[in-house]
């Protein structure tokens, strides 16, 4: 986890640095009329608590708005603003995926020709359902900062209109129309809890809770793969930091730019990292107790919960961003989530080289009550003794005692058994 580094030295409402910015809370009301024929009102789901001593929780489902996300917000505000020469010549963004569908849909509502740039490895879900909007998609780069270099040139040659993410005052707004109806929904709310990439979204959800309610926190979330938000409030200016593949690739952003930086400054109480396997085990966490298929990025915030359950007070809202996550990277998630709760492991285990032998490992994983998902039998390891075999076998467990009880039985059993590594 990353503490806080930066600190606000002016009380809600007023700029920061000399930055002149037009998102305050007028702003954000007047984007709650304006984009209303275009987003849903999400529901708030209250899911009690996680532990004993902790806040209850509230979830925000923006994985239950219009396109999967709640990037249609700000980008409904931005298109909605457009002078109609602007409209007329069209619009252009850059996105990972889910800014994507938000201008994409957004456009194709008020009849506006819509390009989209998307990074090459983007999810196959994420690209047709752009492309379903009516957009044309281009995929180029590797990542979001190389889609958003080729959507610049293709800006200026073409003369279309630029749709940023994160650093436009109408998208900022827009977005912050969720913190109106997180006051709205819960009352009694002490903190928020908001992934953060560029800092759009957590930027217009601060503004809107701390110019109303500023007793309540107002944290950000972001992946220890990508924590360029916090690498730029720690040096006072964006900061550029590679981003390193992640599960949360909707928040994988390498640079913030300033206005982001400061509002957040100004606004947010702090910034934690977490880990992609927090990530995954918060995934599994929603679709097992909640029904609920949440991406990476919109996990995010339930995976910080216990790094901040000692500051989010009695009761907090996690923003749950969006739900675009394709059939492949579930799969991967699930496989992994299970593996970060202990409900499944992967062994390494000698036995001798001879009939039967498989057969009486099996006996002894089946007294455990261990349930074999997966075996490989591999005789060609330099390590072993002549007429020994190594199985690699993957368990379906209960949990981490299990797979300690099961363990054990191995080695009582007379086997070298110890966990793989790399599994």
């Amino acid at each position: 986890m990353l503490g806080r580094a930066f600190s606000s030295q002016r009380p809600p409402g007023l700029n920061v640095d000399g930055l002149v910015t037009m998102v305050s809370l007028k702003a954000i009301q007047d984007a709650r009329r304006r984009i209303a024929p275009y987003v849903r009102t999400t529901a708030m789901l209250d899911v009690g608590q996680l532990h004993t001593e902790g806040p209850r929780l509230a979830l925000k489902l923006e994985n239950l708005q219009r396109t999967g996300a709640f990037k249609i917000r700000g980008a409904s505000n931005c298109l909605a603003q457009l002078a109609d020469e602007e409209k007329a010549r069209g619009v252009i963004a850059a996105s990972a995926g889910n800014h994507a569908q938000g201008v994409a849909a957004a456009a194709k509502a008020m009849g506006i020709r819509a390009t989209i740039v998307m990074p090459r490895d983007t999810p196959v879900l994420k690209v047709d359902r752009t492309r379903s909007h009516g957009a044309e998609v281009v995929l180029s780069g590797t990542d979001f900062d190389e889609a958003n270099l080729e959507a610049r040139r293709r800006c200026t040659e073409e003369g279309l209109v630029f749709v940023h993410p994160f650093a436009d005052e109408r998208v900022i707004s827009g977005q912050g129309t969720i913190g109106l109806e997180v006051l709205d929904q819960c009352s009694d709310v002490s903190s928020v809890v908001v992934p953060v990439g560029g800092g759009g979204l957590i930027s217009g959800i601060a503004v809107a809770i701390k110019s109303q309610a500023p007793h309540v926190k107002v944290f950000g979330v972001q992946s220890e793969m990508a924590p360029a938000m916090h690498a730029s409030l720690c040096a006072r200016q964006p900061t550029v930091v590679a981003a390193r593949p992640t599960i949360a690739e909707g928040i994988a952003v390498g640079r913030p730019e300033a206005i982001n930086c400061r509002i957040v400054r100004e606004y947010v109480d702090d910034i934690v990292t977490v880990s992609d396997g927090d990530v995954a085990t918060a995934m599994l966490r929603l679709m097992e107790d909640h029904k609920l298929i949440v991406e990476g990025a919109g996990a995010a915030p339930l995976a910080a919960v216990d790094a901040l359950a000692n500051r989010l007070g009695h009761q907090s809202v996690l923003v749950l961003s969006g739900g675009n996550a394709d059939v492949t990277t579930l799969g991967s998630v699930i496989d992994r989530g299970l593996a970060e709760a202990g409900r499944s492991v992967r062994l390494l285990v000698d036995l001798q080289d001879i009939p039967g032998a498989l057969a009486k490992l099996a006996e002894v994983l089946s007294q455990a009550q261990a349930n074999i998902i997966e075996i490989y039998h591999n005789r060609l390891t330099g390590e072993l003794e002549v007429g020994k075999a190594e199985v690699e076998v993957v368990l379906s467990t209960r949990g981490p005692d299990h797979v300690a009880q099961i363990v054990d039985t191995l080695i009582a059993g007379g086997y070298r058994a110890r966990h793989h590594e790399h599994g």
